[in-house]
């Protein structure tokens, strides 16, 4: 396989760069993935947020909430609510710092490999987004 550059000079692709091409491709698509799998979470976080506004305002005076899960409702108390929603927002958080974590370490690793092709191709391989 040939790569074509402006110069109309060929440059041989070997198996060793043709897997660093679809590795880099592999870490392209999963990255993105990632980012916005980090975007849903930012979204359930910010739902989170406002809920406890929600939450606040709809206790009545003896301290309960009618909550609904599923069919069935039951009281809960006011304690009980902001602990559970506080935990809520804490799994989501280390959640999304896993996945910022995840989405550092491939980054880090499309790095490397863009510039190991790029060193070998030049202009005749394109590994920007779009």
């Amino acid at each position: 396989m040939s790569v074509t550059i402006d110069s109309k000079k060929d440059v041989t692709v070997e198996r060793e760069d043709q897997e660093k091409i679809n590795k880099f491709s592999r870490l392209n698509m999963k990255c993105t993935e990632l980012i916005e799998d980090k975007k849903q979470m930012q979204q359930d976080l910010d739902a989170l947020e406002d809920a406890e506004l929600a939450i606040e305002e709809a206790f009545g005076e003896d301290g309960t909430l009618k909550v609904f899960m599923g069919e069935i409702m039951f009281d809960c108390y006011e304690d009980e609510a902001e602990i559970h929603h506080m935990r809520m927002m804490e799994e989501k958080k280390e959640k999304m710092d896993e996945v910022q974590d995840q989405i550092d370490d491939v980054e880090k690793e499309m790095k490397t490999l863009k510039a190991e092709l790029y060193a070998k191709f030049g202009k005749a391989i394109n590994l920007e987004k779009e």
